[in-house]
């Protein structure tokens, strides 16, 4: 059975990277995986779409979007290694019960989306509004 999830954003990866170099880092990746509990999850394919000026832009391919991404950090990294200085990525997942999840990626750089329910500009905690302003919220990005 497992969990299931739906990978639902992936911004194109812009990279200075060729795409032989990019597909070879992309199977050492999955190598990495081998004998792992990660095994047979980066099942994602990549499509080389542009090239200009030095850089290539590769997307995203799969067969199946609503799949075991049970490797979707590894997938992050990935592209955090490959991803061209000053161009970033956003990786979002939506679960089968709802839960929301994602990376927001630059060179060398992954972090975490936190996802906030909010309504008329108020986070909800634990049923109660709270206004933005009394959160102390700093911009970490």
């Amino acid at each position: 059975m497992g969990y299931y999830s739906t990978l639902i954003r992936c911004d194109d990866i812009k990279t200075t990277l060729s795409k032989e170099e990019f597909m070879r880092k992309w199977i050492e990746t999955v190598r990495e995986t081998e004998g792992t509990d990660k095994e047979g999850y980066l099942f994602y394919n990549w499509e080389l779409f542009k090239e200009e000026n030095g850089f290539r832009w590769f997307s995203i391919e799969m067969d199946e979007w609503f799949a075991k991404h049970y490797a979707d950090r590894e997938l992050a990294e990935f592209i955090s290694e490959v991803i061209a200085d000053g161009a970033k990525c956003v990786l979002e997942f939506n679960g089968e019960d709802g839960v929301s999840w994602g990376y927001y990626i630059t060179k060398n750089s992954v972090k975490e989306i936190e996802y906030v329910k909010m309504v008329n500009g108020k986070k909800l905690i634990d049923g109660v509004f709270v206004p933005l302003d009394e959160l102390n919220i700093k911009e970490k990005v």
